[in-house]
């Protein structure tokens, strides 16, 4: 018993996929039409998104899914072939931004969602005028009142995350909180929070808005 409990000590641990260290290798876009992007490795066919730099990985992906149709392009024809795929990516990465950038403008101004596609009509109609050329990818971005509030909803998770991330270091920290009545004539009770870390970095954000159904009085903010 006692060797078999020596032999589980000495035992090399498992390395995990975080600590090797991998860097994407410039060759797989050739390979396999993959570049880098966020820290993985994004298709530019089907822009699908590999977590791990691989090659087995991103080859098992190319031969399954595009090889049967890409295969044919080899030398220049192929580099061609990549580089107007990675024109398309840039423009499809541009138009996302800009969905982002309209959607949290109208969030800020709390105008109501659907001004979206008015705002896309203004920016069409000034694009007709000053750059026509540019007319079309204005046209591409999607302004919906749908997809103006999942934007909404998603620039609101990524703040929630990176407060959460920054919350997380702090040394001291204060709370305050405010009762308010909006437009609605709802009461919402406001919260901040106030805190500093280790390298004297001070952060002050409102941390929720709670609307108050039933009385105001001090003891319903505890």
């Amino acid at each position: 018993m006692a060797s078999t409990a020596s032999q589980k000590k000495t035992e090399p641990k498992k390395r995990k996929i975080t600590d090797e260290g991998r860097l994407f290798n410039e060759r797989w876009t050739d390979d396999y039409f993959f570049v880098e992007a966020n820290s993985k490795a994004l298709c530019l066919i089907c822009r699908e998104f590999v977590p791990v730099f691989k090659d087995y990985n991103l080859k098992r992906h190319y031969m399954q899914k595009h090889a049967a149709k890409l295969g044919a392009y080899q030398g220049m024809c192929r580099k061609d072939k990549i580089a107007e795929l990675k024109k398309i990516t840039t423009q499809t990465d541009s138009i996302v931004k800009a969905n982002y950038v309209v959607a949290n403008l109208i969030a800020k101004k709390s105008k109501p969602f659907t001004d979206g596609e008015f705002i896309k009509q203004c920016m069409e109609s000034v694009a007709d005028t000053i750059c026509p050329d540019k007319k079309g990818d204005i046209s591409k971005i999607s302004l919906s009142h749908q997809t103006i509030a999942r934007r909404i909803e998603e620039i609101g998770k990524s703040i929630k995350r990176g407060l959460e991330s920054k919350a997380a270091n702090f040394k001291f920290y204060a709370l305050a909180m405010d009762e308010s009545t909006d437009a609605t004539d709802t009461a919402q009770l406001a919260m901040f929070i106030r805190g500093i870390n280790d390298e004297y970095n001070v952060t002050e954000e409102m941390a929720s808005l709670v609307p108050l159904k039933d009385t105001t009085k001090a003891r319903d903010l505890t």
